[in-house]
């Protein structure tokens, strides 16, 4: 068993297609709905982990990470891996963190392949996925790659669909801000959960919507999936903004990319959309509709070349090094 050492590990965000949002046990960090997601190439973070003597440090993009809010996963991980070892971890992403894409998904899923490297075991991937949902619940989808599921109560994801199983698709991310959004995804669940009048609808309609949308995945229909994918974010944007007090990520540059989309859906372009609890867009469109769906944002929707990222179904986390 390797104690000592370091390894590179790289994890891609898990999109999540059909929303899961709010907690069935907060204190294992069990979903509360049924979650749809696919896991993206081009976007990842990069986590380099080795023995640290006596206590956890977690650093992403040189900012240290309060104990508090990685001390529950790397407990987790000695316990499943069945080691005493401590974890130095300097993780960085080549997107926009703490963001609302994802990021905290592809960096516990890194995490979990990276510790399990480090002690030289060879751990099923169900565990590992059911590992780094400790750390995050949408990280234990990410942990697959291609498309995947985390059921309600679930401690672990499974894989649902490989990544070759929808060629076409593609996913084009409007990165609308680069700031750091102001509540961060788990806290504002919990508050939803806890004051918003329309949560309980939420969770009595999102198992149909989930369901709905699996199939959707499986036939590979765009004009199947998308309606299903605005429902989901919509209805949970919805609990948000009748929060007491209410939360609103969306910015005037989210709502302009909204605006784009409609227009391109009158006019029979298939992007559909989809975001989290952040102000970027994800846009599901197939490969053909890639360069018109990037030309109307570039001219309605004042957003730079820069501002757009093309990507598609894509692997599960590697060790780079």
């Amino acid at each position: 068993m390797r104690t000592t050492g370091n390894v590179l590990v790289r994890a891609a965000p898990s999109l999540a297609l059909v929303k899961y949002w709010g907690k069935s046990d907060a204190g294992r960090n069990l979903p509360a709905t049924s979650s749809l997601a696919v896991t993206v190439t081009g976007l990842y973070t990069e986590v380099r982990l080795q023995a640290s003597p006596g206590r956890d440090d977690l650093s992403v993009a040189g900012t240290v990470v309060p104990a508090a809010r990685h001390g529950p996963f790397f407990d987790a991980a000695r316990a499943t891996l069945g080691v005493a070892t401590h974890y130095r971890a300097d993780a960085s992403n080549n997107f926009p963190g703490a963001a609302g894409l994802a990021s905290s998904a592809s960096l516990f899923a890194a995490l979990a392949l990276g510790c399990a490297a480090l002690a030289g075991r060879d751990i099923p991937r169900e565990r590992l996925s059911a590992l780094a949902r400790v750390g995050s619940a949408s990280a234990a989808r990410a942990l697959w790659g291609g498309f995947s599921t985390l059921e309600a109560g679930a401690e672990c994801a499974g894989g649902a669909f490989p990544e070759d199983h929808w060629p076409e698709l593609r996913l084009l991310v409007a990165v609308t801000s680069r700031r750091r959004k102001p509540l961060p995804s788990r806290d504002a669940m919990l508050h939803v959960a806890a004051t918003s009048p329309y949560y309980p609808a939420w969770a009595a309609t999102a198992p149909a919507t989930f369901q709905a949308a699996l199939e959707a995945v499986r036939a590979r229909d765009l004009e199947r999936l998308g309606p299903h994918m605005r429902a989901s974010y919509l209805r949970m944007f919805g609990t948000m903004l009748a929060a007491d007090p209410p939360i609103n990520y969306l910015l005037p540059q989210s709502l302009r990319v909204l605006e784009v989309l409609e227009d391109l859906r009158a006019a029979g372009v298939g992007a559909w959309e989809t975001m989290d609890a952040g102000p970027q867009v994800k846009i599901a469109c197939l490969a053909n509709d890639v360069e018109r769906v990037r030309a109307a944002l570039l001219t309605g929707s004042d957003l730079s070349t820069h501002d757009l990222i093309e990507t598609a179904p894509g692997p599960g986390p590697c060790i780079v090094d």
